[in-house]
């Protein structure tokens, strides 16, 4: 029996988490509408659920606190348990529940229910529980319609096979593709170019599979958010939008740490006390916003509150004192100091800062090959924006050739293609610039960055528009006499890179880089193409740091 039932554990983990959730998230409502008796209902119906299911697993420890929950929860409905004395209780067996589970996944025993039990068993009466069973269960009943199946759990580790042999198939499509070019054979055209729309329609389902809507973050943090403000007698609520926005599952694991942090940031130093906020005017009760929207290929999150604010006159000084800015630094440089451990926060709390704390957020978002900043006004509150590419695996690229060799750049970091003059470009000081629609962009020659000679700079041609956008990159552009300079950006920075000549755009799948080259910060990863050559993927968010920390040092030696 026990062998039979543990080839279901898999499928019963996975739901009772889905049945926690939901009944964590209706409590939280419930705890700002208690009039909203339907609330009750929800959470009843999810935890009869889950004690069920518990049951028919012989998980009796957790049955057995889903019995008592329901027993309370029948109390509440009949008027005769308030709110206020169990809702701290009830999420407390909520967290126990999610423990046992974990620990039940380790393979271990299901964790002691007695005392939580014991203490739901007083808030409610014997003579009402087996009423509330009975009917429990005759609703269950009455709801159980055999339906057919409408979608399955897939193990995560299936769906990453599933991908590395799209990935597979998508690099021996670009073999192919070279193959068929060299052989010009029509039939061998019309089978590989058949061939090309299938691979395109697996890689799409196959990435599709893998898009998680981001509310599937979003959700944990209503209830640390509440606990947070709780214990530090603030009122805070939290408002959530956006939850349907879809990104890599990868994409999605690594980004719930990055804002765990900053809404911990915003509770604990961002929303005043309630007797603060009133001598400024403001609601007692603090807003925090958590914002998700979508732009091309990139997915932007806000977290706004709206509490002090940052200072920064107070931040710039302390910058000043510590070489990080300049007395001329603009408001944006000063912003931009709070992530490089700049921080005027004056208690320091165990739980969160707005000093070191921002530079790890930083790093790994632009390690996903995203982008922060912060604004912020005094007394209004602050916003942090980020942006995240959508998804990691497979990405579309410009191809540039530097000393004859090829190297790919993401095209979502693309802002424009252009040919310049060589006297176009302009020396600053230790710099070079071009100006491009009346702004100063910083120029970096990627043949001087990686120590590279032109291999053969006789083959450049005057046949090239002198402005080009991504969207009209497709055929090899070669120039004579002019510099190819591709303008790439990250955020609202911008910076222009210098090449031999620009390619084709391909789409790419991403490899991790050998220990060797990961040392070199200016490639974030490499990609095999249809010849079997290896090329280096460039990292735009350390190119354009690197020059930024150039051009700042010119400028404050002025």
């Amino acid at each position: 029996m026990i062998e039979e039932l543990s080839k279901y554990k898999d499928t019963f983990l996975s739901e009772a988490k889905e049945h926690i959730r939901a009944m964590e998230s209706s409590l939280l409502k419930l705890e700002k509408n208690p009039s909203e008796i339907q609330l009750v209902n929800d959470i009843f119906r999810e935890a009869h659920t889950l004690k069920s299911m518990a049951a028919t697993m012989d998980y009796d420890k957790i049955a057995t606190l889903c019995h008592a929950i329901e027993d309370v929860l029948d109390g509440m409905k009949k008027k005769k348990i308030r709110l206020e004395k169990c809702v701290d209780l009830l999420f407390e067996c909520f967290d126990t529940l999610e423990l046992s589970l974990k620990e039940i996944f380790k393979d271990k025993k299901e964790l002691d229910t007695t005392m939580l039990v014991e203490k739901l068993q007083a808030l409610s009466t014997k003579d009402e529980t087996e009423r509330t069973t009975d009917e429990g269960r005759e609703r269950a009943d009455k709801s159980e319609v055999v339906e057919k199946i409408q979608s399955i759990e897939v193990k995560v580790e299936r769906l990453d096979l599933l991908m590395n042999l799209a990935e597979e198939l998508l690099i021996n499509k670009m073999r192919l593709d070279r193959i068929k070019e060299t052989l010009q054979d029509p039939e061998l055209s019309a089978a590989v170019d058949t061939l090309g729309r299938l691979v395109a329609d697996v890689q799409y389902n196959v990435m599709q599979s893998r898009m998680v809507p981001i509310g599937f973050v979003f959700n944990r943090f209503p209830r640390m958010v509440r606990d947070l403000a709780k214990h530090q007698k603030k009122e805070v609520n939290l408002e959530m939008q956006g939850m349907d926005i879809e990104l890599d599952r990868v994409v999605i694991d690594e980004i719930g740490e990055t804002l765990v942090h900053l809404l911990r940031n915003a509770v604990d130093h961002g929303i005043e006390m309630p007797g603060e906020r009133k001598k400024a005017g403001k609601h007692p009760q603090g807003t925090i916003r958590l914002i998700a929207t979508r732009t091309k290929n990139f997915a932007v999150v806000q977290v706004t509150d709206d509490g002090a604010g940052l200072n920064i006159e107070d931040i710039k000084n302390t910058a000043i004192k510590r070489g990080i800015l300049s007395p001329q630094a603009s408001k944006e440089d000063v912003m931009n100091a709070t992530f490089f451990g700049v921080s005027t926060t004056k208690q320091i709390t165990a739980v969160s800062g707005r000093g070191f704390g921002l530079n790890i957020v930083k790093d790994k978002i632009e390690s996903l090959g995203g982008a922060i900043k912060v604004e912020s006004e005094p007394k209004k509150g602050t916003t942090f924006i980020i942006e995240i590419p959508l998804t990691l695996a497979i990405i579309k690229t410009l191809f540039v050739e530097l000393a004859g060799k090829p190297y790919a750049i993401p095209l979502a970091n693309i802002e424009r293609l252009i040919t310049v003059k060589k006297e176009d470009i302009k020396g600053m000081m230790n710099y070079e610039a071009i100006v491009l629609d009346e702004e100063d962009i910083p120029i970096t020659r990627l043949n001087v960055l990686f120590g590279s000679v032109r291999s053969n700079p006789d083959k450049n041609r005057d046949d090239v528009p002198s402005v080009q956008t991504s969207k009209e990159v497709g055929a090899p552009y070669l120039t004579r006499r002019k510099q190819p300079i591709v303008i790439i950006r990250r955020g609202e920075e911008k910076l222009g890179l210098a090449v031999d000549a620009f390619s084709t755009t391909q789409e790419i799948v991403i490899k991790p880089l050998n220990k060797v080259v990961r040392e070199n910060r200016y490639f974030s990863g490499s990609t095999i193409i249809g010849s079997g050559e290896v090329v280096l993927i460039l990292d735009v968010s350390n190119l354009i740091l690197s020059k930024r920390t150039q051009v700042s040092i010119a400028e404050s030696s002025q």
